[in-house]
């Protein structure tokens, strides 16, 4: 039975590569399900979920990771994030008719941004040239530019099932492989399809592709969707609106209603809790 909501690390010894592949199902799903996105976006959506979890993989660090395409085509906003311990959410915002548009043709003009945010450390943000033809080489060129390292990323999925699949060659690794060996591993990684992406169990495609080859399987990790949205969160953010307009909603007495875009959830202010907000922030900048 093949895997899904799951990944799986894998090196090719004395090669001086990595890689991992991921699948997705119900996770995939539950990103979506309180919006109904047309199928060419709903794909997209899928394909960056996995570049997230792929992404996320080669980086040593406990936090967030997140794609962010942000442009003026039809696709006016992609974002997904994908946590160190592979818990995902994304969305997707768009204006007009998609059928029959290309990949280049949904993005338009438009950069993606790659940001990491540690739970400990700083930031960093990467912006990806949209120089491909697809999500997958977008990301590909990203790597060779500006980690300056040879990267091999397969991204498919329909409207029920996600997969993803990324070859890396090792930094510092240099002169230690025969000449070629890259070159020769970048091959069979091209040569994977859409339907052994989606079907095949994780051993059995990473046999067919390097089976002359040492190759170190670790273990199958979860992967799931889960929102970190909370009321305390949304309270947050009509605070950080500033006095004036957190004062006019005490004068106007009427219930807050916010949804998150990532999961549907609605949360309601009371007017009394409004009221409260305000005091505590009046109370908080008063001079001593």
């Amino acid at each position: 039975m093949p895997e899904f909501d799951a990944s799986k690390r894998f090196t090719i010894e004395n090669a001086g590569a990595r890689g991992e592949v991921v699948r997705l199902r119900e996770s995939y799903q539950a990103v979506s399900r309180h919006i109904e996105y047309p199928a060419s976006l709903q794909c997209l959506l899928g394909e960056a979920l996995c570049a997230a979890v792929l992404l996320s993989a080669t980086i040593k660090y406990e936090g967030k990771l997140s794609l962010q395409l942000q442009g003026e085509g039809v696709v006016r906003l992609l974002l997904v994030q994908a946590t160190h311990d592979r818990q995902l959410r994304g969305l997707i915002k768009w204006k007009g008719d998609v059928d029959g548009l290309s990949f280049r043709d949904l993005i338009g003009k438009a950069q993606l941004a790659i940001t990491i945010e540690p739970d400990k450390g700083e930031r960093y943000q990467g912006i990806v040239p949209l120089e491909g033809e697809n999500l997958a080489g977008c990301l590909e060129h990203y790597f060779l530019q500006s980690e300056q390292l040879p990267t091999e990323i397969r991204l498919t999925a329909d409207e029920e099932t996600a997969s993803g699949f990324l070859l890396q060659k090792l930094p510092g690794h240099d002169g230690e492989e025969e000449p070629g060996d890259w070159e020769h591993f970048s091959v069979f990684a091209k040569s994977i399809t859409n339907r052994e992406l989606l079907e095949l169990e994780f051993e059995t495609l990473l046999y067919r592709l390097f089976h002359a080859e040492k190759v170190l399987v670790y273990d199958t990790k979860p992967v799931e969707f889960k929102c970190v949205c909370s009321k305390k969160k949304c309270e947050s953010a009509v605070v950080s609106l500033g006095k004036k307009e957190l004062g006019k909603m005490v004068e106007q007495a009427k219930p807050l209603h916010m949804n998150c875009e990532f999961c549907g959830a609605n949360y309601k202010i009371s007017p009394d809790e409004i009221k409260q907000l305000f005091l505590r922030m009046n109370q908080s900048s008063a001079p001593e």
